[in-house]
């Protein structure tokens, strides 16, 4: 619902994205959204983050969904779902689709499809944009996406995760030839959009990698990640002078609908769902 406000003597002085984040109990990176979106003005002129309030301004705020209803439940495609068991549900995630949404008002993630097939998983492990989340895969990579419907489950994953005791397949087509079969440790540190490889800090990244078959002018390759950092697959491939095809954040030079990375496999505990690669991943495919 949209509200109308006035400013008082005792707020005078105050920003307004402190003032608005106290009225709304909202975090002033949530608010600071709203007044990119433009969904405040200050006495009828769209305001800023850094905008001094003054006695008696007239503070409007369009509708918008507070964090308290948390991610809206749709489904705006076929959701998929490869495996159901002891409080967790494997989604074979289309190339495309957000892991989960970034916003409140977003949909269109895996996340609102699985909300509005499995309420059950609301508020679960981390809740909020998170809720029931037990890993993540980037929007262009398809494959196997796990969430948790009860707190049990999502702690029990989360546990073998940090112990890296979870078994990840992956399958990439990757640029030029990729021979043999190799551990592969590096530190990948975020840098903006991008993980990149230091000498020091950063987190340690471990990956398995084999050759599956010789393409002309690429190979297709297995990734089996030890650890789990965001883009360390795509990352460590890119470091080896093989970035994933299709890949334009890290080297790739073809474009592609996707770049193409797959999660073919994985195995939680005593839990395992397997998603079939796509034609392009498969063996005797061609390019």
């Amino acid at each position: 619902m949209a509200k109308a406000l006035q400013v008082g003597n005792a707020d005078a002085g105050q920003r307004l994205d402190v003032w608005l984040a106290r009225e709304f109990r909202l975090s002033r990176g949530y608010v600071r959204r709203l007044l990119a979106r433009e969904r405040v003005r200050v006495n009828g002129l769209p305001a800023v983050k850094g905008t001094v309030l003054r006695a008696d301004d007239r503070v409007d705020v369009d509708a918008f969904r507070h964090p308290d209803e948390g991610p809206i439940a749709r489904a705006e495609f076929d959701l998929d779902v490869l495996s159901r068991a002891g409080g967790l549900i494997a989604i074979d995630k289309p190339a495309g689709r957000a892991t989960q949404p970034l916003d409140y008002e977003e949909t269109g993630t895996v996340l609102n499809a699985v909300l509005d097939r499995f309420p059950e998983v609301r508020g679960v492990g981390e809740g909020g944009l998170m809720s029931g989340v037990v890993h993540r895969l980037d929007r262009e990579t398809s494959g196997v996406l796990v969430f948790a419907e009860t707190e049990a489950a999502w702690e029990m994953a989360r546990a073998e995760f940090d112990a890296r005791r979870v078994d990840k397949l992956y399958r990439a087509l990757v640029h030029g030839t990729f021979e043999g079969e190799r551990t592969v440790t590096l530190r990948l540190d975020h840098r903006g959009p991008r993980m990149r490889v230091v000498e020091r800090g950063g987190r340690e990244a471990v990956t398995r990698l084999r050759a599956l078959e010789a393409r002309s002018g690429s190979t297709l390759v297995e990734a089996r990640p030890t650890t789990g950092l965001m883009h360390q697959i795509r990352a460590t491939l890119a470091e080896l002078g093989h970035p994933v095809v299709g890949d334009a954040s890290y080297g790739s030079k073809t474009r592609c609908s996707r770049h193409w990375l797959h999660a073919e496999r994985i195995r939680i505990g005593g839990f395992e769902a397997v998603s079939e690669p796509p034609p392009r991943l498969r063996r005797g495919q061609g390019a």
